[in-house]
């Protein structure tokens, strides 16, 4: 079966563990567009933190980013959709944080959502910390009486890899996506980032095939971690990293790691340039 669109992961997927590209994937990814193949990157990463490391003239056609919450044409740099809470949803969502004692952000609409003001009870915190410091020149504390805005792009809570917190948590927030995810910053702690119900990158993924009229089972996606599950689970055909996360590695078939051309490894598979 031909494919019609490659879909990757950037961060522990297409991105090495220095934060760059091989000159050999950059290729391959020039090769599909001769082929008129859409490439499609699906990245956890906001549009501020994308433009630290691709450039705008890499050989993508779109660019889903924050998980899914909206979709960019690449080459235009359009938006052409974008989700976000309502002030009632996010207020909730905080009101649930602050109970559980967490530390967390509230990031602005897109396109501004590298933005956010944060809520922190606990200084030890060492991956929150490092987040704040990431980001120290678009965020402030949350101040009493914030007056939270509609189309908030997602809350965000840092803490210590413990899944049995992170479902009590979850089983609470019925009505909204909660995806977690491994820390791309220490590799270790757990991330739960919460949107709108609608928002994955399996969603975004799913609209922009109907956009094109791409059959998803025409579609190639690879990733790492869990918040590639939707869209991995949406394609007809779904690759994992060799570095993906443990709990995964037996549901997708595995490809070469990040460091050694995994994603060009899963394209090369169905088409020989």
């Amino acid at each position: 079966m031909s494919l019609k669109m490659v879909v990757t992961d950037l961060d522990g997927t297409l991105l090495r563990d220095d934060k760059t590209i091989d000159p050999r994937e950059l290729d391959t990814f020039h090769n599909l567009g001769r082929k008129g193949i859409i490439r499609v990157a699906a990245t956890g990463r906001n549009l501020f933190s994308i433009s630290k490391v691709i450039p705008t003239d890499f050989p993508f056609d779109y660019v889903v980013f924050s998980t899914g919450s909206g979709i960019m044409d690449f080459r235009t740099r359009e938006i052409l959709l974008s989700n976000g809470l309502t002030k009632e949803q996010a207020k909730k969502v905080a009101r649930l944080f602050i109970s559980e004692n967490l530390d967390f952000t509230v990031h602005f609409p897109i396109p501004e959502n590298h933005c956010f003001q944060y809520f922190q009870v606990n200084p030890e915190n060492i991956g929150f910390n490092a987040y704040r410091e990431y980001y120290h020149e678009f965020c402030s504390p949350l101040t009493p009486g914030f007056d939270f805005s509609d189309n908030t792009c997602q809350l965000l809570t840092i803490m210590e890899s413990d899944i049995t917190r992170f479902n009590r948590i979850k089983s609470q927030l019925g009505g909204f996506k909660v995806i977690r995810t491994t820390s791309p910053i220490d590799h270790s702690m757990m991330w739960m980032e919460v949107f709108p119900e609608n928002v994955s990158k399996g969603h975004a993924i799913e609209w922009l095939c109907q956009k094109l009229y791409i059959d998803k089972q025409h579609v190639l996606a690879i990733g790492n971690d869990f918040n590639d599950i939707d869209v991995l689970d949406l394609v007809g055909h779904a690759r994992l990293v060799e570095n993906g996360h443990p709990e995964l590695k037996d549901r997708y078939q595995i490809v070469p790691s990040n460091n050694s051309n995994g994603v060009s490894a899963a394209i090369e598979y169905f088409i020989k340039f």
